[in-house]
């Protein structure tokens, strides 16, 4: 049968879908037709070696096995309805999503010579490795939904040991990454300009709530990698190998509704890691399970959605957060219980005192020198707004050298050889983002990407300031 004429059978916006994943520049919805958007799908497919590029090693082998003609008994038309699960389900719906199969399971004809000359040329051993790299990367965004495309690279290159430049090549044309993976810019927190984001397809509609939600609920830490599990993930989108969520699994195929469309809404659940109330009602609404029983088998669902990765969770599972965040509160508490306060962490009064009137000498000097703000007084001056005296703290950071040369040349103020010695230092300062390592009795610990520092406060022990936390 011809796939031009079964298209039109076809519910316009699954053809819709399957079209914007498979055709890079892809039209508007509105301005273009089912039988548009196939011929669009097959231009792509007159060349094989894109055939070759946007399936597994597993679906190219069935297709071989259709073109031999040795499609076991169970999958010809006549049985579709015979059975429930097959050694080759997986590669049927997704051939027939990428219209490389049609509705009787065969190669339609428009490519059916393309499909053909692919299978003669392609190289096993070098696809195989592809599909390795593949199942990594695209179970990978399946677990956590969303991620930054660079973070996906660098985690590829880390387990592979291939070279992240070629990793992030292979992301950018791979056709059957590109198949299950949006690519797309977003402006991040914290980022001037936009992040290139890997987006799981199937994600792309709740993406907005999952960075909410992922803000709210976001754990970090040392998170142990399966990668059997990425496998089983990328070919099932769950970890069958659990049994928890294979009994799940087997329950809600054995519930009498047609189980495959609560499948999209449980994953959404599970990635978003939100209230299971609303999902549950959903399953309850079905008219064929209205009358039921369905205590043990929200059970069970709970179980399985325990042991599911979440997004929100940055690929944690509920199971294991709650492990994690119990850990964190028992060091916490530990932390809390050890700690002492700092006793003389910061300098004399009269050395604030003496800091001050130099900074402030330095800060004056920059202003007159800019000529920034004339009717803000800084030196010998009580009380300063720190807002009211950014532009002139940025201005001397930026230029601190020359113009602490300048004022200790000028020497506007009249400092002794003492306090000149001091303020020649500032050039020396150091103003950047740290982390708290530790607080000790006399000093704190300030950490740096390389280096670490140990400072005082000025007018009072930085504990006072800044509370003990589970990072310090």
């Amino acid at each position: 049968m011809k796939m031009y004429n079964e298209i039109k059978n076809y519910r316009k916006e699954y053809v819709y879908e399957q079209y914007t994943r498979i055709v890079e520049k892809f039209k508007n919805y509105d301005k273009i037709t089912k039988v548009q958007m196939l011929a669009a799908i097959y231009k792509i497919y007159d060349n094989p070696d894109n055939i070759i590029d946007i399936c597994t090693t597993r679906e190219l082998k069935f297709l071989k096995i259709v073109l031999d003609g040795k499609l076991p008994e169970e999958y010809l038309i006549k049985n579709i309805m015979n059975h429930k699960k097959g050694k080759y389900d997986w590669e049927i719906s997704i051939l027939k999503d990428k219209f490389l199969l049609d509705f009787e399971r065969n190669i339609p004809e428009e490519i059916e010579a393309k499909v053909k000359q692919a299978l003669k040329t392609v190289k096993w051993k070098e696809k195989k490795k592809i599909d390795d790299l593949n199942e990594l990367l695209v179970s990978y965004c399946k677990i956590q939904g969303s991620a930054m495309l660079y973070v996906v690279c660098q985690f590829a290159s880390a387990i592979t040991g291939i070279a992240s430049e070629t990793i992030w090549k292979h992301m950018l044309y791979n056709k059957l990454f590109n198949y299950y993976v949006f690519i797309v810019e977003r402006k991040l927190d914290g980022y001037q300009e936009k992040v290139p984001m890997a987006i799981y397809q199937d994600y792309y509609e709740i993406e907005e709530e999952l960075e909410k939600q992922r803000k709210k609920q976001g754990l970090a830490g040392d998170k142990k990698i399966d990668i059997r599990m990425f496998k089983t993930l990328f070919y099932n989108d769950f970890d069958i190998n659990n049994p928890k969520i294979k009994k799940f699994l087997d329950d809600l195929e054995n519930l009498p509704f047609f189980w495959t469309s609560a499948l999209k809404l449980i994953k959404e659940y599970a990635m978003l890691n939100i209230d299971r109330k609303p999902l549950k009602k959903a399953i309850k609404k079905v008219p064929s399970l209205q009358y039921m029983d369905l205590t043990n088998f929200f059970e069970t669902l709970d179980a399985a959605m325990d042991e599911m990765p979440s997004g929100a969770l940055n690929g944690y599972t509920p199971n294991e957060a709650k492990e994690l965040l119990a850990k964190k509160t028992i060091l916490q508490n530990i932390k809390t219980k050890n700690y002492v306060k700092q006793k003389n962490a910061c300098i004399s009064q009269t050395d604030a005192l003496l800091f001050y009137k130099i900074y402030f000498g330095l800060l004056e000097y920059t202003n007159k020198k800019y000529k920034i703000n004339k009717y803000v007084k800084i030196y010998k001056h009580n009380g300063i707004n720190p807002y009211k005296i950014q532009d002139i703290v940025e201005k001397y950071w930026e230029n601190k050298e020359e113009i602490t040369n300048e004022f200790c040349s000028s020497n506007p103020y009249e400092f002794n050889e003492e306090e000149l010695k001091l303020a020649r230092e500032f050039k020396r300062g150091i103003r950047h983002t740290f982390i708290i390592a530790r607080y000790e009795l006399e000093y704190t610990a300030l950490m740096d990407d390389d280096k670490i520092y140990m400072i005082k406060g000025l007018n009072d022990n930085i504990d006072n300031i800044y509370s003990v936390s589970p990072n310090t």
